[in-house]
């Protein structure tokens, strides 16, 4: 187990970081490729903390009401892009609902950079809806994604159904990587609070995917590569697979953003809804294996070593597979399948798998 600092996400999208901060980064969710979340530092976490009481009836946090809280940051209205930590600097996914910049207004998706020891924003990535309604960009949910942070760089899951590696600093050292940020961003003029893009990746464009809902996993770094769920889904009638044929699973080249890999599984072709698991990283037997669950309901481990397939794709080997459901979730008393989203039915995985041994 490794020591984690202390971040709270409070009543009213407020980030705030308690007093007994110590131990290790926290790159990335779940802290390592592990996805193992768990901390030695009982004896420092407080336990009676208090978030604080709003001033009137507004959405602020009176900063003298609270204990053992280090410092308070106004989040979006939504926010579901757990934090992470790392040199110096705390990265969160949220909405625009609480603009941090004029130049952005409207319903956006964001990731801010907040400075660990203040909690001032220092840059923020801010973006366009996908305009696709819930089916697709669910409105003001903003990036759902948790970042994870190698070296310099930030991997992200977008709501645009991309996975994007940032600078870490910023556009404060200059404009690196891709130069279409203002494009991209929809607005006029960049400054050093913006976030600088050094490389995007299309799922819905390189690969068919269709997102439902939103695209949220938390990328996996392992190897020079980064690992993400497609967040391939179903259509707005939760019946119809659109692309029974995207992967669920992909690598990319965590240097260029290029594909590297895909499950070859079959997942999307027995979809119950959506795939939103972010895979893990564990060593069974000295065997390296990518850890998945799988929007079909199976959990699977996938062998990181890729091979080609009779069409020559880049494929990761299953290794095995495991359902998730008891076979009386799948088949009803008539011996017929039972129906995704009724109470005696399947379920997919959502969760993120855990490793440990």
């Amino acid at each position: 187990m490794r020591p984690i600092h202390q971040i709270f996400i409070a009543t009213g999208c407020a980030l705030m970081l308690a007093t007994a901060t110590s131990g290790e980064d926290w790159p990335m969710w779940g802290g390592d490729a592990d996805r193992n979340m768990a901390s030695q530092e009982n004896a420092s976490i407080p336990v009676d903390f208090h978030p604080g009481e709003l001033v009137g009836r507004s959405d602020q946090i009176d900063p003298e009401s609270t204990s053992k809280i280090k410092w308070v940051a106004k989040l979006g209205s939504q926010t579901y892009g757990n934090p992470v930590v790392t040199q110096g600097l705390v990265l969160v996914g949220t909405n625009n609902e609480t603009p941090q910049d004029p130049k952005y207004t409207g319903d956006r998706a964001c990731l801010y950079a907040l400075e660990e020891a203040t909690g001032k924003l220092v840059w923020q990535l801010n973006i366009p809806k996908l305009g696709s309604g819930k089916v697709g960009d669910w409105e003001f949910l903003g990036i759902c994604s948790s970042p994870a942070v190698q070296g310099d760089r930030v991997y992200i899951v977008t709501n645009l159904c991309e996975v994007i590696c940032l600078d870490l600093k910023g556009m404060a050292n200059g404009n690196d990587g891709v130069q279409d940020e203002k494009e991209y961003y929809g607005v006029e003029e960049l400054g050093d609070a913006d976030a600088d893009v050094i490389w995007r990746y299309n799922m819905s464009d390189e690969l068919g995917v269709f997102p439902h809902n939103i695209t949220s996993t938390s990328p996996l770094i392992h190897d020079g590569r980064v690992y993400v769920a497609t967040s391939n889904g179903v259509d707005w009638s939760h019946i119809n697979i659109v692309n029974p044929l995207a992967p669920s699973l992909i690598a990319l080249d965590a240097e260029t953003g290029e594909l590297v890999g895909e499950e070859g599984a079959g997942i999307s072709q027995n979809l119950l809804h959506c795939n939103w698991s972010s895979p893990a990283y564990g060593e069974f037997a000295g065997q390296p294996t990518i850890v998945f669950g799988g929007g079909d309901g199976l959990l699977y481990g996938f062998d990181p070593t890729t091979v080609k397939d009779e069409d020559e794709y880049d494929i990761l080997p299953t290794l095995w597979k495991i359902d998730g459901n008891p076979e009386s979730y799948r088949i009803g008393e008539d011996g017929k399948p039972l129906k995704y989203a009724t109470p005696p039915g399947p379920s997919e995985f959502i969760g993120t798998p855990v490793i440990h041994g």
